[in-house]
C-alpha cells in the first residue's frame, strides 16, 4: 500500500489495491512519511474502509475539512467502542469527522442548532449520549472550542445510526418518506440538489431524524423557539412554500404535523444546500 496523504503522525490515507482508497491508524504510522511511500503495513492497529456513497463523501471530506478532524474522530470512536464495548460501521467515522467540523464552522458564525432529540437521547441512549459528553470535553481539549450540549445529544444519535449491534426499524419507510421530501424540495426550489455533497448528507441525517419520529408517532413540542431565526427565512416566499407543501404532505399522507422549530431547521438545511 502506498500512501496518499498524510493527515498527522498516527493517521494516514493510502491506497490498496484490494479495497482502493482507504484510511489507516497506527502510532508514528505517518511519522516522517511522504506521499508515494510504501506504507509500514505493521504499524497498522486500525483500518476505515468506505463504500458506495460515503467513498465519494469521504473524498469531499478529505479536501475540505482540516487534518485534526479526523484525529479527533479517530479518538472519539476508540473512546466509543471501549466504553459501549460494541462495534460500528466504518461509515461513522466520516459522519464524525464532518458534523464536528461542521458544528464547530456554526459556532463561529453563531448558528445555534437546538437538538430536538436531546430528551429522548439522554433517556433511551443514556451510555451514547455520554459517550457523546465525553466527546464534546475532547474536542474542546484540542481546539478550544467548546460545543454545546446538543451535539453530544447529535453524536450519540449518530452513534446509535452506525452500531453495527442495531437493527434500524423502519428502514424502508423511512427512505421512501426521505426520498419523498427530497423531490418535493426540488420540485418546489425549482433544483437539482448535488447528493454527493456534505450539505445533502447533512440534510439526509436529518430527515431520517425526522421520518423516525413521524414512525413512532412521536408528537413534537408546539412551543416556538426558534421564531428570530425563522423570521429571517419568511422573506423567500418560495422556501416558506416549500415548507408548507412538506407540512401538508406529512399531515395527509402520515397524519403528522411539523413544529414551528422542525420547520426553522428545514430551512436552515434546505437553504444550505440551494447556496442561497
Amino acid at each position: 500500500m502506498k500512501i496518499v496523504k498524510v493527515f498527522n503522525n498516527n493517521i494516514v490515507a493510502a491506497i490498496s489495491n484490494e479495497y482502493g482508497e482507504i484510511i489507516v491508524t497506527g502510532s508514528g504510522i505517518g511519522f516522517q512519511r511522504k506521499i508515494g511511500e510504501e506504507l509500514d503495513e505493521s504499524k497498522i492497529e486500525k483500518t476505515y474502509l468506505f463504500h458506495d456513497k460515503y467513498q465519494d463523501r469521504y473524498e469531499q471530506t478529505k479536501k475540505e475539512v482540516s487534518a485534526e478532524f479526523f484525529e479527533i474522530a479517530n479518538a472519539i470512536i476508540d473512546y466509543a467502542k471501549e466504553t459501549l464495548q460494541t462495534e460500528f460501521c466504518d461509515e461513522l467515522f466520516i459522519a464524525i469527522v464532518d458534523h464536528i467540523s461542521f458544528a464547530i464552522r456554526r459556532l463561529k458564525e453563531n448558528i445555534p442548532l437546538p437538538n430536538l432529540l436531546m430528551n429522548e437521547t439522554k433517556t433511551l441512549y443514556r451510555d451514547e449520549y455520554m459517550v457523546g459528553l465525553w466527546a464534546i470535553d475532547y474536542v474542546e481539549k484540542q481546539t478550544g472550542y467548546r460545543l454545546s450540549e446538543d451535539e453530544a445529544g447529535y453524536i450519540a444519535s449518530h452513534l446509535v445510526n452506525f452500531s453495527l449491534s442495531r437493527d434500524s426499524s423502519n428502514s424502508i419507510k423511512i427512505l421512501m418518506l426521505a426520498k419523498e421530501i427530497f423531490e418535493i424540495i426540488e420540485k418546489t426550489m425549482q433544483v437539482k440538489l448535488e447528493k454527493k455533497s456534505n450539505k445533502y448528507a447533512r440534510l439526509s441525517i436529518h430527515l431520517k431524524f425526522l421520518a423516525e419520529r413521524v414512525f413512532r408517532n412521536e408528537e413534537e413540542s408546539p412551543i416556538d423557539t426558534t421564531n428570530v431565526i425563522r423570521s429571517t427565512f419568511e422573506a423567500n416566499k418560495t422556501l416558506k412554500h416549500c415548507i408548507q407543501c412538506i407540512d401538508e404532505h406529512l399531515i395527509k399522507n402520515y397524519h403528522y404535523q411539523l413544529s414551528p422549530d422542525e420547520k426553522t431547521y428545514l430551512c436552515i438545511h434546505i437553504l444550505n444546500n440551494i447556496h442561497l
